[in-house]
This record gives C-alpha cells, sequence and structure tokens, in this order.
C-alpha cells in the first residue's frame, strides 16, 4: 500500500494549500517541489522564460529520491507533474497515488496575479499548453472548499483489499445501502453515472462519508477492478430500461461467474427475461426485492431474492450482515426460489402496504366521526399500536396526527391527492392474470387513483359532518383487524398462486418470516401468520377465516356506519364484501353462467350431474 502522495497542477491550483492540510491529516511530511528547483531554474522562471524537459530532469530526479525516503513512512508532495514523462521519472521504483488539481484558466490566472511566487502569471499559459491529464488517479475540480478536496483523497487512497461488494446508483436507498454495509465492516465500492445535475453525487458522499471501507467511482472500469471476483454488483436504479441499460454498459466488465443483483422494484417478468439472457452470458442474475425505505435500508432492510441460487449464496454473507433481524434474531432475508419469484413477493408485499395504508386512512376518517377532540386522535393510535394491532403503519401515525404547523395540524394542510409508484398497479394486475381475488388491494389502488380525479371534486358537495355519533373504539379496530386479516390473506394466496404457476416452490412461510422486520408492512399479524404457516403450512385460508370471523361483526358495523353518514370506506366495504362472500356456500355464479349460456352458448355444468359434464339449453323454447 503506497504512503507517498503527489498533488500536480498548474501554478495557481491550490496544490500547495491541499497538499499541506493533506499532510497535516495524516501526519506525513510535506515536501513543495518548487524548493528542490536549482537555482537557473528559478532564475530562468523569473525571466519570464519556460523551462523546458532538459531543465526539470535533473529537478525530478532529485524529487524522486526525496520521495524514495518517505516510501516506508509517508510523504505529500505538490509538484507541478504536467507531463506523463514527468510523472514516469517521478514515480521510478515507486509507487504514487495522483491527485491533479484541474480548474479554469481564469480562475488560477486570477490567483496568480494575487500572490507572490519566482514564477510570474505570464507563464500559465504555457503550462496549460503543456498538461497532460491523469490516465489513472484523482482529479478533482479547485472550485472546492479544502477541506472537502482533502477529504476526496482520502476516501479515493486510504483503503485496503479489494471491496466485497458493488452498489451502482447512489439515490437515497443506493446510499443508504452503502452506509449499512461499510458499518457492517464490509468493504464497499459505490458507483454514480455522471450526467446532468448529478456530476458530484460520489465526490460529495466521499466528503460526507469518510469511511476507509468506502470507495467511489464514476468510471465502470475503476469500479469493477476493485471487485473481489466473483464480482457482486447490486443495482439500485429504476425499473425499467435503465436497468436493461446498465447492464449492457456494465458487460464489457465482467467475467464469467460475476453476479448481478437488481434491488430496486422491477416487474417479475422482466426478472425472468433478464435471467434467461444473462445465463447465456454466463452471468448470475438476482431479482431481489428490498422493503424497509431509506430508514430500514440504512440500519436493517427486509430482503426478497430470487432467481439465481448461486448469487444469493455469493451474497448471503454480505446481506445477513445488513439485513434486519426477525424476533428470533435471524436476517430478514432470505432465498425464495427460481425466476422472478424475489419480485413478485416484493410487488405483493406492496400491494398489501396499498391496502394497509388506506385502511389507517379510513380508520382516521371515521374517528372524525365522532366526538373525541382532535388533540386526543394521535394517543388513540398509540394505543392500538399494541397487541392484535401493533405494526409499523401503526406505529407512526401518532407522529403524523400530532404534527402542527403553527395552530394548524399538518395532516390537515397536505392535499388529498396520493402518488403511487406502479408495484400496487402491478399486484392488481397480476391477479387478474393469475385468476386471483385481489379486490382488497385493488380497491385501495383505485381510491389512490380516485383522489387525483379533479371531476369529483368539481361535481362534490362540501359536507359539514359534525355529527358526533357515539363509536365504540374497540368494536372499530376490532372491524380494523378483520379487514386487515382478509388483506394479507389475498396477498398471500396471490404470491402462491403464482409460485405454483411458475413452480417457484415459494415458501409462504419464509416469505412471512423475512417480513417480521425490516419492512413497511412488519406487524404482529405477520408474525402470527410466519408461526401458523410453518406449523400448518396448508392451514392459511381456515386461519385466516377463523381469526376473521372472530372481528366479522364489528367490520359490518364500521361499514355500516359510514353508509349511514355518507362516509366512503372503500377498502374496509371491499374487505366486508369479500369475507362475506367466503363466508357463503352459495355464489350468484349460477345466473351469470345461464346468461353465458343464453347470449353465447357457453354451456354450464350441474348440480345434480357429473361435474366434468357440460350442458347447454335453449332458453328461448318454453
Amino acid at each position: 500500500m503506497s504512503l507517498i502522495y503527489v498533488i500536480m497542477g498548474v501554478s495557481g491550483s491550490g496544490k500547495t494549500t491541499v497538499g499541506k492540510a493533506l499532510a497535516e491529516q495524516l501526519g506525513f511530511p510535506f515536501l513543495d517541489a518548487d524548493d528542490f528547483h536549482p537555482q537557473q531554474n528559478i532564475t530562468k522562471m523569473q525571466a519570464g522564460k519556460a523551462l523546458n524537459d532538459t531543465d526539470r530532469q535533473p529537478w525530478l530526479e532529485q524529487l524522486n529520491l526525496e520521495l524514495r525516503k518517505h516510501k516506508d513512512t509517508g510523504v505529500v508532495l505538490a509538484c507541478s507533474a504536467l507531463k506523463a514523462s514527468y510523472r514516469e521519472l517521478l514515480e521510478k521504483d515507486i509507487k504514487i497515488h495522483w491527485t491533479h488539481l484541474q480548474g479554469d484558466f481564469e480562475l488560477i490566472q486570477a490567483r496568480m496575479q494575487l500572490r507572490s511566487h519566482f514564477m510570474p502569471a505570464a507563464l500559465l499559459q504555457s503550462q496549460f499548453d503543456a498538461l497532460e491529464p491523469l490516465e489513472q488517479g484523482l482529479t478533482l475540480d479547485i472550485d472546492s472548499e479544502i477541506e472537502f478536496l482533502v477529504n476526496m483523497i482520502r476516501a479515493r487512497y486510504e483503503t485496503k483489499g479489494p471491496a466485497h461488494w458493488g452498489i451502482v446508483g447512489m439515490g437515497v436507498m443506493g446510499q443508504s445501502l452503502a452506509l449499512n454495509a461499510v458499518d457492517s465492516k464490509i468493504r464497499t465500492a459505490v458507483y454514480n453515472r455522471i450526467a446532468p445535475g448529478e456530476e458530484l453525487v460520489i465526490a460529495k458522499m466521499l466528503s460526507k462519508y469518510t469511511n476507509p471501507k468506502l470507495y467511489g467511482y464514476t468510471d465502470w472500469k475503476e469500479f469493477t477492478d476493485k471487485l473481489t471476483l466473483p464480482r457482486k454488483i447490486l443495482l439500485m436504479i429504476p425499473a425499467g430500461k435503465a436497468i436493461d441499460a446498465v447492464i449492457e454498459e456494465l458487460m464489457p466488465f465482467l467475467s464469467p461467474g460475476d453476479c448481478i443483483v437488481d434491488g430496486g422494484n422491477s416487474h417479475f417478468s422482466d426478472t425472468e427475461s433478464r435471467i434467461k439472457k444473462l445465463q447465456k452470458l454466463d452471468i448470475e442474475y438476482l431479482g431481489m426485492g428490498v422493503s424497509g425505505g431509506e430508514e430500514g435500508a440504512r440500519v436493517g432492510p427486509a430482503m426478497m431474492p430470487g432467481g439465481s441460487k448461486i448469487a444469493y449464496k455469493a451474497l448471503e454473507p454480505i446481506l445477513k450482515k445488513i439485513a434486519a433481524k426477525d424476533p428470533k434474531g435471524n436476517a430478514c432475508v432470505g432465498y425464495l426460489g427460481g425466476g422472478g419469484c424475489g419480485h413478485l413477493v416484493k410487488t405483493v408485499h406492496n400491494g398489501i402496504e396499498y391496502a394497509e395504508m388506506q385502511l389507517l386512512a379510513e380508520l382516521y376518517a371515521l374517528i372524525g366521526l365522532t366526538d373525541l377532540p382532535r388533540a386526543e386522535f394521535a394517543a388513540l393510535f398509540k394505543q392500538w399500536n399494541s397487541g392484535e394491532t401493533a405494526s409499523y403503519l401503526m406505529s407512526i401515525m401518532p407522529s403524523i396526527l400530532d404534527k402542527k404547523e403553527g395552530d394548524s395540524y399538518l395532516v390537515d394542510l397536505i392535499l388529498d391527492e396520493a402518488a403511487h409508484k406502479g408495484t400496487g398497479a402491478w399486484t392488481a394486475h397480476t391477479a387478474l392474470d393469475y385468476g386471483q381475488d385481489a379486490s382488497i388491494i385493488s380497491t385501495a389502488l383505485n381510491m389512490r387513483y380516485h383522489s387525483t380525479a379533479q371531476w369529483f371534486r368539481d361535481l362534490a358537495k362540501p359536507k359539514n359532518r359534525k355529527l358526533n355519533i357515539v363509536l365504540n373504539f374497540e368494536q372499530l379496530i376490532d372491524g380494523y383487524q378483520a379487514a386487515r386479516i382478509l388483506n394479507h390473506l389475498q396477498g398471500l394466496r396471490l404470491i402462491k398462486a403464482v409460485s405454483d404457476a411458475k413452480d417457484w416452490q415459494v415458501d409462504l412461510a419464509e416469505v412471512t418470516r423475512i417480513w417480521t422486520d425490516g419492512c413497511i408492512i412488519k406487524s404482529h399479524l405477520i408474525e402470527q401468520l410466519h408461526q401458523q404457516l410453518k406449523e400448518n403450512p396448508n392451514q392459511l385460508e381456515a386461519w385466516c377465516f377463523a381469526q376473521y370471523q372472530q372481528y366479522s361483526e364489528a367490520l359490518k358495523v364500521a361499514v355500516n356506519t359510514g353508509i349511514s353518514n355518507d362516509l366512503a370506506l372503500p377498502v374496509f366495504s371491499a374487505a366486508l364484501q369479500f369475507g362475506l362472500a367466503i363466508n357463503d356456500p352459495e355464489t350468484t355464479a349460477n345466473i351469470i353462467q345461464a346468461q353465458r349460456d343464453f347470449f353465447g352458448a357457453h354451456t354450464y355444468k350441474r348440480k345434480d350431474k357429473d361435474r366434468e359434464q357440460n350442458f347447454h339449453t335453449d332458453w328461448t323454447k318454453p
């Protein structure tokens, strides 16, 4: 590991100032190359004449000898070293950490005119003409604070050993996962593209977080060269075409057996396509849902990987270190199966999340019908965040409801339009594709669409609901719990249906175990579901229905209260309708089949005949 640092650049670039600051932090001696010029060189420059290569050679050889004296103890040198040939002389028989301070001619010229130095400002252009930029090393813009420049140099070079893995994309989630990893003593290389508005992402990150296990790059080759083999690269970038574009850019720098992990919210079918494509190139691909938001990524997310088992095994030690921990202390990550199952599980997780959030919003609306003082709402939700109804989402409600801006509650000032990023829609579409009832999740999604529909705002009449109705809060929370049980049942059944169709063999007990911490839908209910699935994996529906029946009457009361007071409770209502349907041995589908047979001769089956036999009737004949 080299202990020799050379800060290079034209005169006036600030290399002496930066070099001295770096040397002070490192506890190394500082050398200024100008102090080693022979007198004839100084005289020549004072006369306004530029030095040539012959003038510089003995000077550079002397500097090389000085650097060699410090190769085992460390040194910082400030030197122009403008040409590659000069740098070769300086680096003879030693290894140097190079940093080039670059800047605009006008800025540097202005600096030189303000300082006293034997080289006049008139010679600056000759230095710019001679300058050959670094091919390897660190290049920094001088228009930055000294502390920033020093931190960048230290972050780049004060690293020992190759990186255990790499993360591409330094958005909120990418940065949080990277910091989580280095805190867990995992050497982590991070990469971010240089694009308009993103030029300084890596520079700022390395300046802010000076952990020596964090390495930052904007060059694919430098990034991939730093990674241990097989390379393990986590993509934390937007789903869709961006993933494919990055994979294409990466491919020239990868070797057979390297592993790529998509940690974004990709559609599971896209993940399956990428697995097939990369298998032909001997690249292992893993699709991994990551839940927990910024905080979860920073301190421990829940992670749902599926795809290449080889890739998972390579990454498992890292993932287990950075993951959240379940109630028994095990990491909230585990291999779920082949294909795109990891992203499918994350998609459905988000669908369940949509309904959970909408249920809390409707619960809040119901409380608003009562005479409970507004100042006591938060305390009520805090009380509910225990026992059966405890959850992460319930836990954040008191903070949301108590937050004030002036004399107003902030939540009352927020425009009632809810955004979404697509996973709720994917859940609904997937349920339709696989013939599953996800009506609770779909209704929650529809309410987000509805919240942005201007037409209904133009037609709706404001309601002044000061009815002060009496509600049994214990019964109200029971109704909420009934809806939640059915919401989770729909989501888990959907995962199983897709898994069975794809032969992924996803273990729902493992899914729910991963969800017990680190993710947005973690809750006491998830823990109960995990325990039930672990002990009786084939009794999910029976257990959920038994639990639901305890609270079904309370759900009816909640929905009837909303209807009686012109209050829309769409997800409460969807849950009730689903509950009523599964509690009825008879459906109205016989009428549907009769109608289909009438206008389309689609046939029907009979209760009193062989179920494999089809019948058709001419309904117009008497």
